[in-house]
């Protein structure tokens, strides 16, 4: 296998990851944007990531892997980030009873 092939986008990983996801992240609503479609002129949609529990996109990511490291065993992980993936990788983490460490902003 090549190494592009392991990370090439394909219909059975999205459909996998799908499954994979808490639906609040995959239920926020998506709003066409009008006024900014027709100054780029293209059709723009708009989705409302405020909506879900960690107000960001970075939750579905954080989603599929932390199935994928549950799947393999682990129980624990480690973030680099204090950011919104350091708190959408906490809330993933709980929902599948992994341990989290987040590092702590600097004040």
């Amino acid at each position: 296998m090549r190494d592009l092939d392991r990370v090439r986008l394909r219909l059975d990983r999205v459909r996998a990851a799908a499954g994979e996801i808490d639906p609040v992240f995959l239920d926020t609503p998506s709003l066409p944007c009008a006024p900014l479609g027709q100054a780029l002129g293209c059709a723009v949609t708009l989705k409302v990531e405020t909506l879900n529990p960690v107000r960001s996109f970075k939750g579905r990511g954080t989603e599929t892997v932390a199935a994928q490291a549950r799947r393999q065993g682990a129980t624990r992980m480690v973030c680099a980030s204090a950011g919104n993936l350091g708190q959408a990788l906490a809330h993933s983490g709980a929902r599948r009873g992994l341990d989290v460490t987040v590092p702590r902003t600097p004040r």
